[in-house]
């Protein structure tokens, strides 16, 4: 027989709901529950919420307060929430809550108390990017907070442990590491980033340091890592440009005694400690990702969707499925984005274009993405080429540059990323930031698409999962603009060494070492160890989550859309997971990076933006307590 009785309160449950994974996701929903538990009928009793997760909710393991205090988040603290507010379309009741900003400045005093974050607790302000270690402070605040202000019938019940499997029944038996089955009417996963087995390439890497006294690190979350099996003074070799290589410039740089001073002409100087080793970094795109931008629009917010929206879409294909993402759809997306650029232009900056908004306006909507026609308007309305939008340049940074040799490829990429950094200190380039605004909202509407499998499973996974998400994250989720400049003084010398684009990296035996090449570059670089700079991919077939190898061994989860392999979580448009048989689970849904067309709704929404990560915790947690139909606002 199943108890049904409230482990907190001993009074009889009318519905249990167990999250397993105790990250930002899980805050958000529980947030979402308590907001609209308002709603709940007259007379029921309580929601019993049981949230599993083997680290304390709130950071859960991702954001964990015991990492290295260099280790930032990527993202000011100004632009750092897990509560709603009043820009939130939402169904329930509002909760809000404050910033990691105004959560900083409101708890001040206790923090400065803590020897671990006085400094910093002492000298953040809105602008600063953060330590991981006070944002995970934040967030185990933030579920205290959710806690003490739930509605009486919202408990929550943490359980440090971990899920193991959840079994069917008359209700969903939730079996955990510790031997404990706790029983739950509904389940949501909400595990964040996972870790997987190694692929066959790894495995050969692997392998192949063992045989050979090197040292090989695949992809992880660099807060997991050992830094000190990696040598000083020697070459070694990093795959990606992305976060995880500037975690790892900071773990083998300033975290083992080097610094950074400002010259005479105010150019930021590195100092190595003698303990760095001399760091080989290239990837697929050949440069590191935009820095973050802090610099705020000076005209009007652009009204977006303005171009393209799902309507648009199906207006001009009825069929998105059958259409083409390249040639079809995506450069309805690149006119959005330019929109975004121009109406920033006109409004924020008029003595630098020839015609009037509403007469450029016109013009534009009449002429299509990459004609003639657009290129003579552009070419017309903005005199100089500087201040026009130029997506190639974006998409293949490196493509047209005459690069003989490594010394030009490490100087060009050098150069790009002091370009940058200059682009945020200079007025005139406010545009960057509505081009990242342009970026949020087509990824946004091709996120609507997903989740309404209005695109073809090729192009889920293909195109969005996989080739917009990388580019949306090399615009949008770059490092601190700190960051890139300790990377660029870093590059002067000599510590860090740019291989372009197109990195290749194989492992001979004959040697017994490893060696990268570029498509930029005209020489070889041997290493006696590598490191691949990058978060695992997801794979349900690969991960050692131990419920998710549970559910897939019995088909109970899938990744297969129609006949292709996705890697992540199917579910259907509510978040319900999706088995292999087709078929939507009644009791289980899924939210997170590792579900397919998850891009969209970011584990730390933006205030004031009316978030994805908003709209889904409140459509989900009025699913979960079977409230009528949600309110058309919430996609």
């Amino acid at each position: 027989m199943t108890d049904r009785r409230n482990p907190a309160h001993g009074e009889d449950t009318d519905l249990a709901i167990a999250i397993v994974g105790g990250g930002p996701r899980c805050l958000g929903i529980l947030d979402s529950l308590c907001a609209n538990a308002a709603a709940l009928p007259p007379g029921t009793g309580k929601v019993v919420v049981h949230v599993f997760d083997p680290y304390p909710v709130g950071g859960g393991r991702v954001w964990r307060r015991d990492q290295p205090s260099l280790l930032w988040m990527n993202v000011p603290a100004s632009g750092v929430t897990v509560f709603a507010d009043e820009t939130c379309v939402l169904g329930g009741k509002l909760r809000t809550g404050p910033t990691l900003a105004e959560w900083i400045a409101e708890h001040r005093a206790t923090l400065v108390a803590d020897p671990e974050l006085a400094e910093e607790a002492a000298a953040a302000t809105g602008d600063t990017f953060v330590s991981r270690g006070l944002q995970s402070e934040y967030l185990r605040w933030a579920f205290e907070h959710i806690v003490a202000t739930a509605p009486d019938r919202i408990v929550i019940v943490p359980h440090q442990d971990t899920v193991t499997d959840i079994v069917d029944g008359p209700v969903q038996q939730i079996r955990t590491a510790s031997g404990r089955s706790i029983p739950a009417d509904k389940v949501v996963l909400a595990q964040g980033h996972l870790d997987d087995e190694l692929s066959s390439r790894e495995e050969s890497f692997r392998d192949f340091a063992a045989a050979h006294g090197l040292v090989y690190v695949p992809p992880a979350y660099t807060a997991d890592c050992d830094a000190d099996e990696v040598p000083a003074g020697e070459n070694v070799i990093v795959s990606g440009l992305g976060l995880a290589f500037i975690d790892w410039m900071v773990l083998l740089g300033e975290s083992r005694g080097g610094s950074f001073v400002t010259d005479s002409e105010g150019r930021l100087r590195y100092r190595p400690s003698g303990k760095e080793p001399i760091l080989y970094a290239g990837s697929r795109r050949g440069v590191p990702y935009h820095p973050k931008l802090t610099h705020p629009l000076r005209g009007p917010r652009p009204p977006l969707p303005h171009f393209f929206d799902v309507a648009a879409v199906l207006d001009r294909h009825p069929d998105p499925r059958r259409a083409n993402f390249a040639v079809d759809l995506w450069p309805l997306a690149c006119r959005e984005i330019l929109y975004a650029h121009c109406h920033e232009l006109f409004h924020g900056h008029p003595e630098r274009v020839t015609m009037t908004w509403p007469e450029f306006l016109e013009k534009l909507t009449a002429a299509e993405y990459g004609s003639a026609e657009l290129t003579a308007l552009v070419e017309q309305a903005i005199p100089d080429p500087h201040d026009r939008f130029d997506m190639a340049s974006i998409e293949t940074p490196l493509a047209g540059a005459d690069l003989a040799d490594l010394r030009e490829t490490h100087q060009h990429v050098t150069d790009f990323v002091r370009a940058h950094l200059a682009r945020i200190d200079d007025p005139r380039c406010s545009v960057d930031s509505a081009v990242a605004l342009g970026f949020f909202s087509v990824y946004d509407v091709f996120g609507q698409m997903v989740r309404a499998r209005q695109l073809s499973a090729s192009s889920i996974v293909r195109d969005i999962d996989g080739w917009l998400h990388g580019l949306f994250s090399h615009v949008t989720s770059g490092p601190p603009p700190e960051r890139l400049a300790q990377l660029a003084a870093m590059a002067d010398a000599g510590v860090v060494v740019f291989l372009g684009g197109g990195l290749r990296v194989t492992a001979d035996a004959e040697s017994g070492v490893f060696r990268a090449s570029s498509e930029t570059s005209d020489r070889e670089i041997t290493a006696r160890c590598l490191i691949d700079a990058r978060l695992p991919p997801a794979d349900i077939n690969r991960t050692v989550d131990p419920l998710l190898r549970s559910l897939g061994s019995r088909d109970e989860v899938t990744d297969r859309i129609s006949d292709i392999h996705s890697g992540r979580i199917i579910v259907d448009e509510g978040g319900r997971l999706v088995g292999a048989d087709g078929r939507a689970h009644p009791a289980r849904w899924a939210a997170g990076p590792w579900v397919v067309g998850a891009g969209w709704a970011h584990a730390f929404p933006r205030p004031r933006q009316n978030a994805g990560f908003f709209r889904q915790n409140d459509a989900l947690a009025r699913d979960l307590l079977q409230f009528p139909g949600n309110p058309k606002e919430c996609p």
